[in-house]
């Protein structure tokens, strides 16, 4: 399981990593894909949700969609049941280079798992889609993260300290 543990991360580091290149590539920054991916995926989304889901502050997504509007990627409309409020939209440009940036996503990936049988490709599928699950319930859970953290950081304490004591006692 370690060695599983190791791999979804080395994955996780080069997504990441394909990330930062893909926002260069469109011309944006990482934060702006986040937020454009999620626009996409859910939207429109009202400024506060964008907010939450991305983890900033209210003056930190006015100013992120100050940049999308200004590059012509979203649109700010009134929100139809709250007079107050607005919701952000992908405007034509917007969801066509999403479009196109998803797709050369899905070449990058058919061309690293061509040689799998479509068996497998299924089982894989299925295996991430059930780590990816674990993943956004932990991350969901911060209580439980930061106790789950806690706990392994104590373990590692109390490994430590069981080392040493076990190089102190060889040496006697």
């Amino acid at each position: 399981m370690r060695q599983l543990a190791i791999e979804v991360r080395a994955v996780m580091v080069a997504a990441d990593t394909y990330r930062r290149a893909m926002a260069a590539a469109l011309g944006v920054g990482v934060t702006e894909v986040s937020a454009l991916g999620e626009i996409r995926q859910d939207g429109p989304l009202t400024p506060s949700e964008l907010a939450r889901r991305l983890g900033l502050t209210s003056p930190s997504v006015t100013s992120l969609l100050d940049r999308l509007e200004t590059a012509g990627l979203v649109a700010r409309r009134r929100h139809p049941a709250d007079r107050r409020s607005v919701l952000v939209e992908l405007t034509a440009s917007g969801d066509e280079l999403l479009v196109a940036a998803f797709e050369q996503f899905s070449d990058d990936v058919a061309t690293a798992v061509r040689s799998a049988s479509p068996e497998h490709v299924r089982e894989l599928g299925e295996l991430l889609g059930g780590v990816a699950g674990a993943l956004r319930a932990r991350a969901g859970d911060r209580d439980g993260l930061t106790v789950g953290l806690a706990r392994h950081l104590a373990g590692r304490s109390r490994s430590a300290e069981d080392a040493a004591e076990g190089n102190s006692g060889q040496a006697e």
